[in-house]
């Protein structure tokens, strides 16, 4: 027979089930809020049941509901602070600051616009300067030396020297034969009036830019171990000059031609009566360093003479066509003419050359050039062209002498 509940036996019960509930709640430890790691109350053993009532089992699973939900809010209270460190964590972290680091450094940042310097081109240095020609013997001292006439190839040896263009000697251009970053090779014009005398070298660049020149040291000895290192040697401003010398070959002709002019060297080259000027002048040129040729000769045997060294027309004409020899020149060109060239007139204009000399004065001033000559025939020595012309008329050309 079932008790009967009043309403306020049902009521004691209801709270002595929650009282029972909570204190085995309070005594249960707690562990780290995780779902997989709860572990839910005993449940009651078979004697706790026997000695309950059945209405108290059933009673129980009321409150089991309002349990549940306690312990799920105790749950998201307990799991609230975990979400708000983890997200404090992540951000306060050393790896966000690293990953905020790097994003920052990743970006890059417009580098700075830097003008470089325009690299300044080395000066060309000079080592050595050396002439040499087949005529001119080297000086004891070194110094460059050549004749009047030009054509002395000198040799610039340094560095840097792939800049230079032209070479002048004084006030005229020389001839750049090869010119690479160590060596220079020039040919010397003639020297100015064809005078003799020291000249300044100076190297221009392609716009015609004067180019200074440095020296470059000469290298040391190698120091001992304990000697002080001396102060390096640096290179300093160099002036390069060429001395201009009488040039021997026309020297030995004009020795032959004063020598000769009236005094007959017929022991050796024989003469021609009447007409022995070709003779002479072509002696003169054999003291010069000319040799004979099939075209042009002299024969001691039997004083033969070929034409062109006899003829003053047939000279003009072989001359003419030999233009490694010399180089035909008119009087409008007298300022060309040279000591040593050969004169030649023809008296009645008719086209033949009538008489040939050998010039031995050319003098130019403010009024023009004065040009003197020497010859056979008409025995003659520094004779002035002009004064020639005035007593018999006619023309004059000349030959430039190689």
């Amino acid at each position: 027979m079932r008790p009967n509940f009043t309403p306020e036996h049902r009521d004691q019960l209801h709270n002595q089930t929650r009282a029972q509930l909570r204190n085995q709640l309070a005594h249960t430890p707690r562990s780290p809020p995780r779902r997989e790691s709860f572990e839910a109350p005993q449940p009651l053993t078979r004697r706790e049941a026997r000695t309950q009532p059945r209405h108290r089992v059933e009673a129980a699973a009321a409150p089991k509901k309002t349990r549940h939900l306690v312990l799920t809010g105790v749950m998201a209270l307990a799991c609230a602070p975990i979400a708000v460190g983890i997200a404090l964590a992540h951000s306060d972290s050393p790896a966000g600051a690293s990953s905020s680091a790097s994003s920052v450094a990743s970006t890059p940042t417009p580098s700075a616009s830097v003008t470089a310097a325009p690299v300044a081109k080395p000066e060309p240095t000079v080592s050595s300067m050396v002439a040499s020609d087949s005529v001119t013997p080297i000086p004891a001292d070194g110094t460059s030396t050549g004749p009047v006439t030009g054509g002395t190839v000198v040799t610039l040896t340094g560095a840097d020297l792939d800049t230079v263009a032209t070479v002048t000697f004084g006030t005229n251009a020389g001839t750049v034969v090869e010119a690479t970053e160590t060596t220079i090779t020039i040919q010397t014009p003639p020297s100015t009036d064809f005078d003799p005398g020291v000249v300044p070298v100076e190297l221009l660049n392609a716009a015609g830019t004067p180019i200074v020149v440095t020296e470059s040291p000469s290298p040391s000895a190698s120091p001992s171990p304990t000697a002080t290192p001396a102060p390096a040697a640096s290179a300093v401003s160099q002036a390069l000059t060429f001395s201009y010398v009488p040039d021997p070959r026309i020297t030995a002709q004009i020795n032959y031609v004063n020598a000769h002019w009236n005094d007959y060297n017929t022991e050796e080259y024989g003469s021609i009566r009447g007409n022995d000027c070709v003779n002479f002048a072509s002696q003169s040129l054999i003291e010069r360093g000319w040799t004979m040729d099939a075209e042009w000769n002299f024969s001691t045997e039997g004083a033969m003479y070929s034409t062109a060294w006899a003829s003053s027309t047939a000279f003009a004409a072989y001359l003419t066509a030999h233009p490694e020899r010399a180089t035909p020149l008119t009087d409008e060109q007298r300022d060309q003419v040279k000591v040593g060239d050969v004169v030649q007139f023809d008296w009645d204009r008719s086209g033949d050359r009538d008489h040939t000399g050998i010039v031995t004065s050319v003098t130019k001033t403010d009024a023009g050039v004065t040009i003197q000559y020497a010859g056979h025939t008409f025995d003659t020595i520094d004779k002035s062209v002009d004064e020639s012309l005035a007593n018999s008329g006619g023309t004059v050309s000349y030959f430039s002498v190689k």
